[in-house]
């Protein structure tokens, strides 16, 4: 954004230190997922300092996250927030129905974690989530974060982006399906199982959770196939959306930026 661009932007109505932020988090895009803080004060105009002071707040609401190499991404609840703008369809809206059918046929609580770039140690976090019509249950929030490498929903998503290759993933990758007993909270069980991009790689996981007093091991193992079952159909779902809706949103920011320009 240049100088001018910017001086416009603070004379509109509003509030500046917002309209800032936002730029900042405008300046990301598919071919600059990663940025310095110079690049980000090339590409926003905006000096260096105020920069760092917004990535602070921006950091602290989880809008923005920073690698191992001191770069800024997007963080997490952009995505989240993001996943609510309808192009012609949302995450929520395809997502929901199959986490909602899955809930029904196994009376437990589904949810859908993803991955979190770049955070230190690596980290899922729940952004969908759907309960049963049960007093008991796994009672896990939306927005929660857990490590990468404990339960059902963080080990296949290890197990399909590494690094690290790990021999113990061979066989998730294989079964495209995880049971954890335990592992995060002593009374919980849960089966995972991947949703795939059309790389292969997870783009987040479908987890279905219930009270270990309910059920036993062969339970979870008989829930493998129906998890994999609610995981394919989202990853087919997600794919279609994908190919769909990046045309569409490209052409829309071509649009804006035009129109911008010719002001």
């Amino acid at each position: 954004m240049s100088t001018i661009a910017r001086k416009d932007l603070e004379s509109e109505e509003g509030v500046a230190a917002v309209e800032r932020a936002l730029t900042i988090l405008c300046a990301f895009d598919e071919h600059s997922p990663f940025l310095s803080l110079a690049e980000l004060a090339s590409r926003t105009g905006l000096y260096k300092s105020t920069i760092s002071r917004l990535l602070v707040s921006l950091r602290r609401l989880g809008f923005v996250e920073r690698d191992n190499l001191g770069r800024y991404l997007v963080g997490p609840q952009a995505w989240r927030v993001g996943s609510l703008f309808v192009v012609d369809l949302t995450l929520e809206k395809i997502l929901r129905p199959i986490m909602e059918e899955l809930s029904a046929a196994t009376h437990e609580t589904v949810a859908y974690y993803v991955p979190l770039p770049g955070s230190q140690p690596p980290m899922r976090m729940c952004i969908l989530r759907v309960d049963p019509m049960r007093r008991i249950r796994d009672t896990f929030h939306v927005g929660n974060r857990l490590p990468i490498d404990v339960g059902a929903g963080g080990v296949v998503i290890r197990a399909f982006n590494g690094p690290p290759y790990r021999k113990e993933d061979d066989l998730i990758r294989k079964e495209r399906a995880h049971i954890s007993w335990g592992d995060i909270d002593p009374e919980v069980c849960a089966v995972g199982a991947p949703v795939l991009g059309h790389d292969e790689r997870a783009l987040g996981a479908m987890v279905l959770s219930a009270p270990q007093a309910r059920h036993d091991l062969a339970w979870a193992m008989s829930m493998k196939p129906v998890v994999r079952e609610a995981a394919d159909k989202a990853s087919l779902s997600l794919r279609l959306l994908e190919d769909f809706s990046r045309p569409r949103v490209q052409d829309a920011a071509k649009t804006a930026m035009a129109g911008r320009a010719s002001r």
